[in-house]
């Protein structure tokens, strides 16, 4: 009976190293959808951390009953606690904006004239034959990462229009003006805006995106 309890025990022992996985993301700024270099990431209650990478990439190894911790200088920290998450994350941290005083702004146009394409390129998979000729090879941890990453870059790649035209200094200006808002509430606005209408910023036509915004900036002031 004993040997049944001290059995019972040690595999009680080894059930949370065996519930870790590596997590693997990408840091966004909430507003403009850039990626943040250099944001730190932690373990709740523990020692282990990392930092994101120049691209914002991170990866870090963790329980499925732990919460990560995000901090970056000028941004609100954030937690995610990661029981429903997958294995690749998605983190938009919200800027922590401080006010200086203002300056007058002059300009005609509503949305920026000329949309730039800074489409990047998705990370090169290997094809089945590459796998069959060098198995190893084609299952090293890199290989791996470039794989889960390469649907965030993807999406990332849909919203540079968008990301364009919620940028333009004129456009944040003409918003302002329109509403009554401060630089601090323009940019929460923004933040409830990504993640209310999220479809709204895969679109390529910045007219549709202008009449977007106005309308949701409408609707939001009208509570405040």
């Amino acid at each position: 009976m004993n040997k049944y309890l001290l059995l019972s025990f040690i595999l009680l022992l080894t059930i949370p190293a065996y519930s870790q996985k590596m997590y693997s993301g990408i840091v966004i700024d909430s507003a403009s959808f850039e990626e943040l270099p250099g944001a730190i990431l932690h373990v709740k209650h523990s020692e282990r951390k990392t930092v994101s990478s120049i691209q914002g990439n991170f990866n870090i190894q963790a329980n499925q009953n732990d919460t990560l911790i995000f901090t970056m200088l000028g941004y609100h920290p954030f937690e995610l606690p990661l029981f429903f998450e997958e294995d690749v994350l998605l983190i938009r941290m919200s800027e922590q904006v401080i006010l200086l005083n203002e300056i007058t702004i002059r300009a005609t146009r509503l949305y920026p004239n000329e949309v730039v394409n800074r489409t990047k390129a998705t990370p090169k998979k290997m094809s089945g034959l590459d796998g069959i000729i060098s198995p190893i090879d084609y299952f090293w941890k890199l290989e791996r990462e470039k794989r889960k990453l390469s649907r965030i870059i993807e999406e990332h790649n849909k919203t540079q229009t968008y990301s364009q035209v919620v940028n333009d200094p004129v456009v944040k200006t003409i918003m302002m003006k329109a509403y009554n808002i401060t630089e601090l509430v323009y940019y929460e606005i923004i933040a409830s805006f990504n993640q209310q209408r999220k479809s709204i910023s895969y679109s390529n036509d910045p007219e549709e995106i202008m009449e977007s915004l106005h309308d949701f900036f409408l609707a939001t002031t009208k509570r405040i």
